[in-house]
């Protein structure tokens, strides 16, 4: 069984009204049949965010969301000190630190799938980048 981390763009689209969200909801159950999962604070931090101030879904729903299908399903791996070690490192490939710190967390728990749509990703070495 393989480990991937699932990027904050498609937990967004799980959370939102999208035409294809059958797709989306379709390909989670795929890997998490296949797959340990895996995800970090950073990525629900940016789910809250980005779902409230982008696309108007209150907090309580977000928050509903996660307790409901990312909590129970895929396992949050925690920040620490030497992610910022690793960081600085990877922030030559990524724009956004905060992507730099998903890409940390992914090396420390030696995790090189990666699911996002975010091509930014493909710079950096180690990681393969997955997306629908």
């Amino acid at each position: 069984m393989t480990s991937v981390f699932i990027d904050t763009n498609f937990f967004i689209y799980m959370n939102t009204p999208v035409k294809n969200l059958d797709s989306f909801i379709d390909y989670y159950e795929k890997e998490l049949s296949n797959n340990r999962t895996f995800t970090n604070l950073i990525v629900l931090d940016e789910l809250i965010y980005i779902s409230g101030n982008k696309y108007s879904i209150p907090t309580e729903v977000t928050l509903e969301f996660i307790d409901s299908m990312i909590l129970p399903f895929t396992s949050i791996l925690p920040l620490e000190e030497g992610d910022y070690l690793i960081m600085k490192d990877i922030l030559k490939y990524c724009r956004k630190p905060s992507d730099a710190l998903i890409a940390s967390s992914m090396k420390r728990a030696s995790i090189t799938e990666l699911i996002s749509e975010d091509k930014d990703f493909d710079r950096v070495p180690g990681i393969n980048r997955k997306w629908l």
